[in-house]
């Protein structure tokens, strides 16, 4: 593997990446950027990749040092107490190489500091609203963070979905943006610039498109939000425009007309349930399923029309994800009968895009897992579930993307993993997007970190991290500027 250094340059670089969760630094209780500490063997700073693993069972974050086939160590743990004993949520880092962590519980965004010192270094914790939690890097400028905040949800509360820290008054989840510059001398740490208030309940997930707008769909309240993403705009970060998703055909009462509604007032909630929102870098378009209703709407970021529906009935499919190239859109689901994870395309590329199904007897028993694409669009990789009526459980496929004709697709290897309750995983991709490693973590009770060569899909090395770990993300400095990090 290459050896990589931090750069310390401040000018700003377009992100190929695309919805990814981020985590702020703030610097140790002074507001002052941290300096460098020697690591062992007289170096400063950190200079290897990492992963950090979510240890649920204790919220703690352990990192281990990525290095290779071998070598591959933890490098430090840090304490739930820095994240005021709360289970952590998302992760992410910006192009600066600040890492972010959510911290729904205590509306937080915790910030790290990955590289300055030998180990990774707590720095703060930043108020956001009420319950962060997706984080997404913008792919405009990779040094803004967009945190979701998506309310309110205590048991018997009267004001579920609302972000009872900034919009008490108006109602409704938002949307905290940070900003972050570079790490080491003459860098500030992340700043909130602001919160704003989207009028709409329900979990929240965003899309950068090319105008600089982006798009944050609100589960409950069936709508999307439009807000400005262009720091030099009169209008940066406020809402300028919602999209209504309600139809009155998939309703039992028609839609309210909201054509004529101030962007003041809320809309009138629908059954749409929009949980899951893609740019492509294809076609120039927005991406959003609705789940309420069985389908996936095409957006123009430009006019905020509709121009496509694709439906999703009488198919398995019920959630989605993009390959990086923007070409395809991949779908997931599950038969029962029999047991069996399934995946279709829809080719964006093609004259009249459609649904086509992929043929994958390996999966028959498996239920739905995380999946992820190499940064390329090299290698596809998706996990089985641990679901109740799965028969085949702890692996994880690998895929040559390069191959997809459907309904056929070659499967590189099934990798067995260690039998436990349940695994997440990363990619390690280097050069022009290539996967090189994969970080698979595995519950309780094996509590360890898998590391995989990605070029032969052979476990490598196995790695004791903390109490039932979760979650977790590769880390490698300079990965978001060059587009380096793996999607879905």
């Amino acid at each position: 593997m290459e050896t990589r250094k931090r750069s310390n340059s401040i000018s700003s670089i377009t992100t190929g990446a695309l919805g990814l969760a981020l985590i702020s630094l703030a610097a140790c209780n002074s507001g002052e950027t941290t300096t460098a500490t020697p690591a062992p063997g007289g170096s400063a700073g950190n200079v290897s990749a990492l992963v950090f693993v979510n240890n649920t069972g204790d919220k703690t974050l352990t990192s281990v040092a990525l290095k290779g086939d071998s070598g591959n160590a933890v490098v430090n743990t840090i304490d739930a107490a820095k994240f005021e004993n709360v289970a952590l949520g998302d992760m992410q880092f910006s192009d600066k190489d600040w890492v972010f962590l959510n911290l729904a519980a205590a509306n937080k965004v915790a910030t790290i500091d990955p590289l300055t010192a030998a180990t990774p270094v707590h720095e703060a914790n930043l108020t956001t609203g009420t319950r962060p939690v997706h984080l997404y890097r913008d792919r405009n400028d990779g040094e803004v963070i967009w945190i979701m905040n998506d309310g309110d949800n205590a048991g018997g509360t009267t004001t579920p979905g609302d972000d009872l820290i900034n919009c008490a008054g108006s109602g409704g989840g938002s949307v905290t943006v940070v900003h972050n510059s570079h790490l080491g001398p003459g860098g500030h740490p992340p700043a909130v610039l602001g919160t704003t208030c989207l009028l709409a309940d329900g979990h929240k997930v965003a899309a950068f498109a090319e105008n600089k707008r982006v798009f944050v769909s609100s589960e409950t309240a069936g709508e999307i939000a439009v807000l400005d993403g262009d720091e030099t705009s009169a209008n940066y970060r406020k809402l300028i425009a919602r999209i209504d998703l309600c139809k009155s055909a998939k309703e039992t009462t028609p839609c309210n007309d909201e054509s004529a509604t101030p962007i003041t007032t809320a809309f009138t909630p629908n059954a749409s349930a929009p949980h899951g929102i893609r740019w492509s870098t294809l076609t120039k378009k927005v991406y959003s399923i609705q789940e309420g209703y069985g389908e996936i709407a095409e957006i123009d970021p430009a006019t905020l029309a509709i121009t496509k529906t694709f439906d999703l009935a009488g198919t398995p499919y019920t959630s989605y994800g993009i390959s990086p190239d923007g070409k395809y859109l991949l779908l997931r689901g599950e038969t029962t009968a029999p047991q069996a994870t399934k995946l279709g395309v829809i080719d964006l590329s093609a004259a009249t895009p459609a649904i086509a199904n992929l043929t994958i007897p390996e999966l028959d028993g498996t239920s739905p897992g995380a999946f992820k694409f190499a940064p390329n669009s090299g290698r596809f990789y998706i996990l089985a579930g641990n679901g109740a009526t799965a028969t085949k459980k702890d692996r994880l496929f690998a895929f040559d993307w390069t191959t997809v004709a459907p309904p056929a697709i070659t499967l590189l290897r099934e990798i067995p993993l260690v039998s436990t309750g349940g695994h997440g995983f990363d990619v390690l991709a280097e050069g022009a997007g290539e996967a090189k490693y994969l970080a698979v973590s595995n519950a309780a009770p094996a509590n360890s970190l898998t590391i995989i060569n990605a070029t032969d899909h052979q476990e490598k090395q196995t790695v004791a991290v903390g109490a039932n770990p979760g979650g977790v993300m590769v880390f490698d400095s300079g990965a978001a500027a060059a587009g380096n990090q793996a999607s879905n």
